[in-house]
């Protein structure tokens, strides 16, 4: 068999049966807090999203997560896909360096209920598809990723077609059609990153789109290439210099699932370490906000040229920014939704903070990467008084995971930020951990 062939033998080999109580409770902890995520981001896009559901067009069918008014079942797919990533809230996992629920839950949930799929083929579904986006990304970094591409719109495309086709109860040949068919038209580039760019959450909704359009050309009798992976034309050359293919075929002990990350902050993930190290130095004795003279930061190669931008252009670029991230936490002591808008990105003092910061990649950091982003901040003040902070695993992470407590807390606040009531998020939230078989129906 060729590795195509291998790969999706090995996905389709799952089965419901297989999945532990571990990685279940891990879905449904990624269900709630891609739920709660997408409700936030659907109040700060509404606007926007007006706009798009008019000029798409399209029956009413369904609603989008977060929304009352229902658009198309594709709109609905592309619209969570926005709402699930725009506010660089949602999930992610060290080890490909990807978004894997937004995309996945943006498509499965309005599929689903559309089709009135039950919990065990939702879950099977689910599982299946972290497997492949997170298989994929796994084995092409770090080059995927220094090569310029975006994981979460490049690997979680094929994802979504897995997720869909296991979930609708595809044959194993029509899973790899839609596989095959998915490689062949995932795209998107970190240039969404950059400057004044509104745009990393539409790598998302195309991912989410792009997907299920995978599995609707499967499932019509599209034929895909024998073998999407490999060749000179194939999905992994194309996307890396460099791949790892016990990553993509080889037994764990584990369902990728059960090693994603939680955000605490809204904001990317790389900004956390340096986020939690301002905390601590903020809570020092001595510290002084106001009588500070340099910002250092020792971390990672990964993030320069990326995330170390002083210049802030928006929200967007506020989100992405490590040197931003520990100005406004050493100031705030905050890094929730209201600390990366105005007026926190406009305030002249907390603008001065970021520019002083100085980010240096380390190679004997980089060497830890994936098992651990590593964060050293350092601040000196004009006294002469110095402080230092290494953050190994912030909190979210599997070795450093949300109490339910927390969980909740960051659930209902986001429902609330999004219109809902306390007591929704209560029920939400009580209704999709406590129950053995969830209706996806209740959860929209």
């Amino acid at each position: 068999m060729n590795l195509t062939d291998q790969f999706i033998d090995r996905i389709c080999a799952i089965s419901y049966e297989d999945i532990t109580p571990h990685a279940i409770e891990m879905v449904k902890i990624c269900l709630i807090d891609t739920i709660g995520v997408a409700i936030a981001g659907a109040n700060d896009l509404k606007t926007k999203e007006k706009t798009l559901v008019n000029m798409l067009g399209g029956d009413e069918l369904i609603a989008p997560i977060g929304l009352e008014e229902k658009t198309s079942l594709l709109n609905a797919i592309f619209i969570n896909g926005l709402n699930s990533h725009f506010l660089e809230f949602d999930d992610g996992i060290r080890y490909g360096v990807i978004h894997p629920s937004a995309p996945l839950f943006s498509a499965l949930i309005p599929v689903a209920i559309v089709n009135n799929v039950g919990w065990k083929r939702f879950l099977l579904g689910a599982i299946c598809g972290y497997e492949t986006s997170i298989r994929l990304a796994s084995a092409m970094q770090p080059y995927h990723y220094s090569a310029g591409y975006h994981p979460t719109a490049t690997c979680c495309t094929l994802g979504v077609a897995v997720g869909v086709s296991v979930m609708l109860g595809y044959s194993k040949d029509k899973v790899k059609d839609a596989f095959s068919a998915a490689s062949i038209s995932s795209c998107g580039t970190l240039k969404v990153l950059e400057d004044v760019s509104q745009l990393k959450p539409y790598n998302c909704a195309k991912a989410a789109l792009n997907g299920y359009l995978s599995a609707v050309m499967a499932k019509a009798g599209f034929k895909g290439p024998q073998d999407a992976l490999t060749g000179d034309t194939g999905f992994l050359k194309m996307m890396a210099s460099q791949y790892n293919e016990e990553i993509l075929i080889g037994n764990r002990d584990y369902f990728y699932v059960e090693k994603i990350y939680l955000k605490p902050y809204a904001s990317c993930r790389h900004t956390h370490s340096v986020i939690e190290a301002a905390f601590t130095i903020r809570e020092e004795a001595g510290f002084d906000v106001n009588n500070i003279s340099s910002i250092d930061v020792l971390t990672y190669e990964g993030v320069i040229g990326k995330h170390d931008n002083n210049e802030i252009y928006g929200e967007a670029s506020a989100r992405m920014s490590m040197p931003y991230s520990i100005a406004v936490a050493l100031v705030t002591g905050k890094a929730g939704i209201a600390e990366f808008v105005s007026p926190y990105i406009d305030d002249s003092f907390i603008i001065a903070l970021n520019k002083m910061v100085c980010i240096q990649g380390d190679e004997d950091l980089s060497k830890l990467v994936p098992d651990k982003r590593v964060a050293v901040l350092h601040v000196t003040q004009k006294d002469g008084k110095e402080f230092t902070c290494r953050v190994e695993y912030p909190k979210g992470e599997p070795e450093n995971p949300l109490t339910e407590e927390e969980l909740f807390v960051k659930f209902s606040t986001m429902a609330v930020y999004g219109g809902k009531s306390l007591e929704w998020a209560k029920r939400i939230f009580n209704y999709i951990i406590t129950s053995d078989s969830v209706v996806i129906e209740k959860i929209n």
